[in-house]
């Protein structure tokens, strides 16, 4: 049995994992952290995205991200649910932009390896 202290550990690994891969915009590594049919409530958009086929077609562009706060509950075993808030930053007509924003990631651990089953994300109010 993993301890919670690990769990949290192991997801805080998985979600410096996932800000190298988005920070990369290499798109086949970052959806490949997501589960087959995980869902997914972006920041830019309303759409619910299911099934990382369609996953894939939301992440586009050059920010990047960097997450300022994150708690992690372990709600079963093999399963997280990890809230906080992240940056998006990108260059826009020549004007470095910051776009802070929340998020959720509930993620689950198969064959060792953390997935994300469902991601929230949205602008941080002002």
């Amino acid at each position: 049995m993993v301890s919670n202290g690990q769990v949290k550990l192991d997801v805080r690994a998985f979600l410096q994992l996932w800000v190298r891969a988005f920070n990369s915009h290499e798109l086949e590594h970052l959806v490949a952290l997501y589960e087959d049919d995980a869902l997914l409530h972006g920041t830019s958009n309303s759409t619910l995205y299911v099934g990382v086929e369609e996953i894939r077609t939301y992440f586009h562009g050059a920010a990047r991200a960097n997450i300022d706060v994150c708690y992690c509950l372990s709600l079963a075993v093999d399963v997280a649910m990890v809230v906080g808030n992240y940056v998006f930053s990108e260059t826009r007509d020549g004007v470095q932009v910051a776009t802070p924003a929340r998020f959720t990631f509930v993620l689950r651990r198969r064959d060792g390896a953390w997935k994300i089953l469902h991601h929230h994300s949205s602008a941080s109010p002002s």
